[in-house]
C-alpha cells in the first residue's frame, strides 16, 4: 500500500509539473505569435464633460448679527491624504510571477501524502528506508518556503494592483 501511495504521489507530481510547464510554454509561445498585448489606458480616468451650473439668482440676505465672541482657536486644516508611494521594482517583479501558489499547493499536497505514508511505514514491522525521514523533513521545509513565497507573491499582487 505504501508503494502505491508513494509511486502515485510521484506520478501525480511529475504529471502536474509537466502539465504546468507545457501550459506556461504554450502561453509564452502564444504571446510571441499574437504579438505584444495592447497597452491599457492610463490609470487616471478622463474627466467627463459636465454642464456648467446655472447662475443663481441674487436674493437679499438679512443683515448678519455681530459675533459675540471671537473664535479662541483658529480653524483646523482639513486632513489631506498622503499620496501613496510607488511599489519597488522587486515588488512589481514578484507580482508578475504567478507560479508560487500552484507550486506551494503541490508541495503541501506531496508533504501531506508522504507524512501519511511515513506514519503507515512506522506501523508495520519492517523499518522504512534509511533516508526516508530526512526526505519527508526536507519536503516539509520546501513546502513551507514555497508557501511563504506564495504569500509574498499575493501581497505583492495586492500592492501592485493599481498599476
Amino acid at each position: 500500500m505504501a508503494y502505491v501511495l508513494v509511486m502515485g504521489g510521484l506520478a501525480l507530481s511529475v504529471s502536474f509539473t509537466l502539465g504546468w510547464v507545457l501550459w506556461r510554454a504554450a502561453g509564452w509561445v502564444w504571446g510571441l505569435v499574437a504579438g505584444p498585448p495592447a497597452r491599457r489606458r492610463a490609470a487616471t480616468p478622463r474627466p467627463r464633460a459636465r454642464k456648467a451650473p446655472a447662475p443663481r439668482k441674487a436674493t437679499a440676505k438679512p443683515a448678519a448679527k455681530p459675533a459675540a465672541k471671537p473664535a479662541a482657536k483658529p480653524a483646523a486644516k482639513p486632513a489631506t491624504k498622503p499620496t501613496p508611494r510607488e511599489p519597488w521594482a522587486v515588488t512589481c517583479w514578484l507580482a508578475r510571477r504567478h507560479s508560487a501558489l500552484p507550486l506551494a499547493s503541490l508541495a503541501l499536497l506531496l508533504y501531506g501524502l508522504t507524512r501519511v505514508v511515513e506514519f503507515g511505514m512506522t506501523q508495520r514491522p519492517l523499518s522504512p528506508p534509511a533516508g526516508y525521514h530526512s526526505l519527508v523533513n526536507a519536503l516539509g521545509w520546501a513546502a513551507a518556503a514555497l508557501l511563504a513565497l506564495a504569500i509574498l507573491n499575493l501581497m505583492a499582487r495586492w500592492r501592485c494592483r493599481e498599476r
